[in-house]
């Protein structure tokens, strides 16, 4: 299988650097309150430079389909908004065969606000590469689910 890459989008260093202060993270949550929950903001506090790339990325998707996204670690219990989302969009033995692989999830999980439609997305910042596990492990959620894992990369805009 070939995974599909969306787009190639450029973001600039003071974007990032807003998000990892907690300014965007505080603009974005209220923006997008059906996308980021306080657990993704808590989530993020901890980690400030880490998950700026999907965050933007589940924006961006938003706003060119409408679709919602579940921002990393929707797989796991401990998320219940997440988890009750997760169960409207798969079957219990789609969700089962998830846990079965061992692999994490790819980033976001975007689903359409009705619920009828839904696609997995990695993101990938500038100096992140797919690994031979991750194409392996989408190619077995494509096969248990029918949905693609499609690819959104960011790099660094030049001065």
């Amino acid at each position: 299988m070939r995974i599909a890459r969306l787009t190639s989008i450029e973001y600039t260093a003071s974007q990032r650097d807003r998000f990892r202060s907690g300014e965007l993270v505080r603009i974005w949550a209220k923006q997008y309150p059906k996308i980021f929950d306080k657990d993704d903001i808590r989530v993020t506090r901890k980690q400030q430079n880490y998950h700026f790339f999907e965050w933007l990325a589940a924006i961006i998707i938003y706003n060119s389909t409408g679709y919602f996204s579940l921002v990393e670690k929707y797989e796991f219990q401990n998320h219940e908004r997440k988890q009750k989302i997760l169960r409207k969009l798969m079957t219990n033995e789609q969700i089962t065969q998830i846990y079965l692989h061992g692999a994490q999830c790819p980033d976001l999980l975007a689903y359409s606000p009705d619920h009828r439609d839904w696609f997995f997305c990695e993101v990938k910042g500038p100096r992140d590469k797919l690994r031979k596990e991750q194409i392996t492990y989408f190619e077995k959620l494509k096969k248990f689910t029918g949905k693609r894992t499609y690819v959104i990369e960011f790099k660094k805009k030049k001065p």
